[in-house]
């Protein structure tokens, strides 16, 4: 698969930690120690061995003597950097983008641009790259009243942006679950709702994306409204991610044992959903309750 320019940037972040992580142990130190040589706290040494960021140029020498790296673990850590380093800025780098979106919520977006597969459980809401424009500047409208014009048009442009994944010459396969409820509320009006079930449909039957409804008739099952998503991405190395959509604040969370209880709780849904077909037709059933 070709990834994006955006997903190699990450990758290379993600060799340079790995292999920052492995000359440490292999030195027998522990992050504390190379924290204390650096001047910064363990916390910001295991940002970097996590591959969210690389190391600035005054602590990259410093750590390679601590670790004492071999000339050819020195070159070819600092040729990965300078390659990370030489892509183009993705959309989300922004100012704009940056300035509505932080932390974990921020971290998705280049986590899920260099994903090749998503599993999605967009609960009570239509699954985001699915949305509509109309349906997303609805949500806004709502859920962001307090601020500003400028702020809401950002997240409405970074929601619509974010779709491009789906597009492009080597898509993202997407597995989506939602509620029944998802599509009945009619969030905009009738209108815009109706446009947003026909979107629907126009996306099923493409090899890339599956939609599955999760319906009333599931029981407790169809009550399961919190959002979580799991990234997969190419290459055994890279570890897969959880995204928890959560009221004090969305998580990432790469803990191979928490990737796993995700991935049990979407089988658990899944199973409880209709198949494409019949999703279909519970689409196109609500849209005709709709006029």
């Amino acid at each position: 698969m070709t990834v994006s320019v955006n997903a190699n940037a990450i990758f290379a972040m993600r060799r340079v930690g790995e292999e920052l992580q492995r000359l440490r142990i292999e030195a027998g130190l522990k992050q504390t120690a190379a924290g204390e040589v650096l001047g910064v706290s363990r916390f910001t040494v295991s940002k970097i061995e996590r591959g969210q960021a690389f190391p600035t140029e005054e602590q990259l020498p410093k750590l390679l003597k601590l670790y004492k790296a071999t000339p050819e673990e020195r070159a070819g850590i600092v040729a990965t950097i300078e390659q990370g380093r030489s892509y183009g800025r993705a959309w989300y780098e922004r100012p704009e983008v940056q300035a509505v979106f932080s932390s974990d919520s921020y971290r998705y977006f280049s986590l899920e641009d260099a994903a090749d597969r998503m599993s999605v459980h967009s609960g009570t809401y239509v699954p985001g790259l699915l949305q509509t424009r109309e349906y997303v500047e609805a949500l806004a409208a709502f859920g962001q009243k307090q601020e500003s014009a400028e702020r809401r048009e950002a997240f409405v442009e970074a929601r619509l942006r974010r779709q491009d994944v789906l597009a492009r010459r080597n898509p993202l396969t997407m597995e989506a679950l939602c509620l029944e409820s998802a599509l009945r509320s009619v969030v905009g009006g009738p209108e815009v709702m109706g446009a947003q079930l026909r979107h629907l449909k126009s996306w099923t039957g493409r090899p890339n994306v599956t939609l599955r409804v999760i319906p009333f008739a599931a029981g407790a099952a169809s009550t399961t409204g919190a959002p979580f998503t799991i990234l997969d991405f190419p290459g055994s190395d890279n570890r897969s991610v959880v995204f928890l959509e959560r009221v004090r604040g969305d998580t990432l969370q790469d803990d191979p044992v928490e990737v796993r209880v995700a991935r049990r709780k979407f089988t658990d849904l899944a199973s409880h959903a209709l198949d494409e077909e019949a999703t279909v037709r519970c689409i196109e059933e609500i849209e005709r309750e709709l006029t």
